[in-house]
């Protein structure tokens, strides 16, 4: 192969390795956004199930690669279709190198538990993609009568670990918490296995200084640098997105002026709070106007904490802007809020 071919497969691989990503972070994007008003599931499983299957198909033929000095044949990823599952399987198996790295070794026992929430959520995005994109449309022309619902088995996923029914008929208990906590435990074990993977990028045997798999670490290095705590708490909204492109249109005000006003308001510290605390900053303002309308300032910026107030005044929340953590709930301090 001469030296343009290789270059010219090495930027292919590359493009490959970067629309993974895109789709993989889309993916969790749009499944952040399901809630009561949106259960379009197919958008979030089309994006995950085909940017996972990019990123372990992009990853074997980089490792056959280090390992032979040439790239495989078209055969090698043909045979395993849209099938996750075996992918993930022949990873753990022949292409996963622990290289005497604890935290690989612990990474390669996450990825091989077995019945674990990951290997659930693969295995519906593994069906998904084999056939469950066409679910309705085989069931009204009778050709695959085996054809699996993906939408009814996700449903049925987050229900194992978070009972839908105490919540009942409040769609604001389920807007604020049910979908956001139970999304951010899937989303939280889907990262993890992107950052396993993608730390062979930089711990694996093959990851040579000036190797093609040292080279692809770039592009998933906001993964590889994700810590446990950070799991499920990235935000990747797309409407978060265009929300903070407009933020010189939010509302600012001074330390001093909020708590200089006429309006009580009460500085609070996440020390004080330890897990409940959902702000991304390490200190808020809380604020009550007229009796009902509750407010909050982070870093100056003013935020609805209750509906009254995001009506009253046009604000966000803090969750629609991801200045708070999503499935972290805001309601003790809307609380404090009135109390004061």
């Amino acid at each position: 192969m001469d030296k343009t071919e290789n270059g010219g497969k090495v930027l292919a691989l590359r493009k490959e390795l970067e629309t993974s990503r895109k789709l993989i972070t889309a993916g969790f994007g749009n499944l952040q956004e399901i809630d009561m008003g949106n259960d379009f599931y197919h958008l979030a499983h089309l994006l995950m199930a085909s940017g996972i299957e990019k990123l372990m198909k992009c990853f074997i033929i980089l490792i056959e690669h280090s390992r032979s000095g040439s790239y495989p044949s078209s055969e090698l990823v043909r045979k395993f279709g849209h099938d996750l599952d075996k992918l993930l399987n022949s990873i753990c198996d022949k292409y996963y190198d622990v290289n005497t790295c604890l935290l690989l070794a612990n990474e390669l026992a996450f990825l091989k538990k077995d019945n674990s929430l990951l290997r659930k959520c693969v295995q519906i995005l593994s069906e998904f993609g084999g056939q469950g994109r066409y679910h309705n449309l085989d069931y009204v022309t009778g050709r695959n009568a085996r054809s699996i619902d993906p939408e009814t088995k996700w449903k049925e996923l987050e229900t194992t670990f978070e009972d839908i029914r105490p919540y009942g008929n409040d769609e604001k208990a389920l807007l604020r918490e049910y979908y956001p906590r139970v999304n951010a435990r899937i989303i939280s074990v889907l990262e993890r296995m992107v950052r396993a993977i993608a730390l062979q990028f930089t711990l694996g045997c093959h990851a040579k200084d000036g190797s093609i798999v040292k080279q692809q670490y770039v592009v998933y290095r906001d993964f590889i640098r994700l810590t446990n705590e950070e799991f499920g708490t990235v935000d990747y909204r797309r409407s978060v997105e265009i929300l903070r492109r407009d933020r010189h249109k939010w509302i600012k005000r001074s330390e001093r002026a909020v708590l200089k006003s006429k309006w009580p308001s009460r500085v609070l510290h996440r020390r004080d709070f330890g897990d409940e605390w959902p702000f991304r900053v390490d200190r808020v303002i809380v604020q009550r106007k007229d009796s009902i309308f509750c407010l909050v300032y982070i870093d100056k910026y003013m935020f609805a904490l209750n509906g009254a107030a995001s009506s009253r005044f046009d604000l966000p929340s803090p969750h629609d802007t991801g200045e708070a953590i999503l499935g972290k709930s805001i309601g003790r301090f809307i609380d404090i809020a009135r109390s004061l």
